[in-house]
């Protein structure tokens, strides 16, 4: 009888420590924290660092494919590997194709174009023998188009810099259509993309974004909306872009906290790193990933790449990952927000891009202003008007003046320039949506700017509804007004009472009367106010320099 028991205690031993050893499941199961691991040092052929990986509490991985160097069976092998790799670790991966917006050409030693597509487009894809290799692999989550919009926006920037003159978009040549045309034409593209990328599974098509743009087109076509926090981005705008997309079209949120900012690297402190995982968290993400790391999250300990020394910015995350995220469960995700402000816009992509707008980059060991070119949706013929920045106005209205009138992002150095970078904007629950959004969105919204150059039928009819029965207040230009309030205004700004609600007819989105007029649903100047169904609500206060927060309150 002793020696059973003691067998007994030996086999629950042995079962207790296999289970020690493998990964568990983030303690807070709607949320999943992972890193870019480009700069991770690792052992060779290996795809990422086990240990650095494990200290950091890192759930998946997004790793950055790099330009094939051998044929196309050889590759297939790689990518085999690659699964089969973080399948024994116990973690997910996301492949970054972002090497094909850096080369204008890119062949496999048996000829297979990576990036050159039919009618002058220049997108990277995988051979089929490829893509079926990783939709094999239970670890592989998905595939990644970083920047996507931006390649097509600016006609792949990157190639164009190092071979001027070459302007090549991505998805759909847009020059010569309208703005409905290109925006269908641009889904389309997508679209298709999303079908070639899902042929053999239900993978993750992800579009990382530098501008706050595309979100929704992308969205409708299936690709998974991931905005970029930290970088020259406002956090909390990017985020209500993408949010108001996901929520749209029903699929996932995520946030890529990114280190670059201007010309440094890392040009943001653990300090900021941590105060961003704390919007991404409580804004209800789905999964957050960090980029990147290399040597600014760990050190290698006497040249030997199994031992490593956590530096000040990956203790900031392995204490978010591994501390802060078990001992504070989420009870909701995105999905459960009330919004109370929402822009409804036609995505036209305009940003703020202008013949006027540039930022101050390196460049062959020097500096140069680089200008942003008015090309939207990466058409020559489509340019900015006062229409398209109407939103633009409506985000300095919605966040006290601290979002700039001219544009959405830091990269605007003719409109930031000489103002400290901030990541935090004050907002009450502000949510983007596109033109054709329905009244199931609209039902807690107080405060709606219309904006842009169309709105969908039914979208009127269903703001309509929301003005006279519940109450909503709505702010438009003449363009979207009902046409009964039209004889009664000419300029300016002026309040129509419609049942419950009202309409606010202005023709200045920025203007003094509207800020007046509007105040009482903006919140207080140093918060981001975020309310979620069943009585839920965070209040996150901006600290001074508006990188981080002072406080965080939860309402359960």
């Amino acid at each position: 009888m002793r020696y059973k028991l003691l067998l007994l205690f030996f086999c629950v031993f042995i079962w207790i420590l296999g289970f020690s050893q493998k990964k568990t499941e983030p303690s807070s199961h709607n949320f999943n924290i992972g890193i870019d691991n480009s700069g991770d040092k690792c052992a060779s052929g290996a795809f990422f660092n086990p240990v650095a990986m494990d200290s950091l509490g890192v759930d998946f991985v997004v790793y950055h494919y790099r330009a094939p160097d051998g044929s196309v069976a050889e590759e297939v092998e790689k990518m085999k590997k690659l699964g089969a790799d973080f399948q024994d670790a116990g973690l997910k991966v996301v492949v970054n194709v972002e090497c094909g917006n850096w080369h204008l050409e890119m062949k496999s030693t048996d000829g297979y174009d990576w990036v050159r597509r039919p009618n002058n487009l220049h997108l990277f894809k995988f051979p089929l023998e490829v893509l079926k290799t990783l939709s094999n692999s239970d670890a592989v989550w998905g595939v990644q188009y970083d920047e996507l919009e931006h390649s097509q926006i600016t006609r792949n920037l990157s190639i164009t810099i190092d071979h001027p003159g070459i302007e090549l978009v991505s998805l759909a040549e847009p020059t010569g259509m309208n703005f409905q045309q290109a925006d269908s034409a641009v889904f389309e593209g997508a679209h298709s993309l999303v079908e070639e990328c899902c042929r053999y599974r239900n993978l993750y098509v992800l579009g990382e974004h530098v501008w706050p743009v595309l979100f929704h087109n992308f969205a409708r076509a299936g690709i998974t909306p991931v905005y970029k926090q930290m970088k020259e981005n406002w956090s909390n705008v990017s985020a209500s872009c993408a949010l108001g997309a996901s929520l749209q079209y029903n699929q996932e949120l995520w946030a890529c906290l990114d280190f670059w900012h201007y010309n440094s690297y890392p040009g943001h402190s653990a300090e900021d790193l941590w105060g961003n995982l704390m919007f991404a968290y409580w804004l209800g993400v789905d999964k957050a990933y960090v980029e990147s790391m290399g040597k600014h999250m760990y050190e290698i300990l006497d040249d030997d790449v199994s031992k490593i020394k956590l530096k000040e910015r990956g203790k900031a995350l392995s204490n978010f990952a591994k501390n802060y995220v078990p001992a504070h469960p989420r009870p909701y995700t995105f999905r459960d927000i009330e919004p109370e402000i929402a822009i409804i816009r036609f995505d036209d992509t305009e940003w703020g891009q202008s013949t006027k707008t540039y930022c101050t980059v390196n460049y062959k060991g020097g500096t140069i202003d680089y200008y942003w070119k008015d090309w939207l949706f990466g058409a020559y013929n489509l340019n900015t008007s006062i229409e398209s920045e109407e939103w633009i106005k409506a985000w300095h209205t919605i966040t006290h003046g601290k979002v700039k009138e001219g544009s959405l992002s830091w990269n605007a150095y003719n409109i930031y320039g000489g103002i400290l970078y901030r990541s935090f904007a004050p907002s009450r629950g502000v949510v983007v949506f596109d033109d054709k959004v329905t009244i199931e969105h609209l039902g807690t919204v107080k405060l709606a700017f219309l904006c842009g150059l169309y709105m969908s039928e039914t979208t009127l009819k269903d703001i309509s509804y929301q003005v006279s029965n519940h109450g909503l207040t709505v702010v438009t230009s003449k363009r979207f007004a009902p046409v009964r309030f039209l004889s009664d205004y000419s300029t300016g700004t002026k309040v129509f009472k419609d049942g419950k609600g009202q309409w606010i007819i202005t023709d200045d989105m920025s203007g003094n009367a509207l800020k007046e007029i509007v105040r009482p649903f903006l919140g207080k100047e140093n918060e981001i106010v975020l309310k979620f169904k069943g009585n839920k609500q965070v209040i996150l206060t901006i600290s001074p320099e508006g990188k981080r927060f002072s406080q965080i309150q939860t309402i359960f």
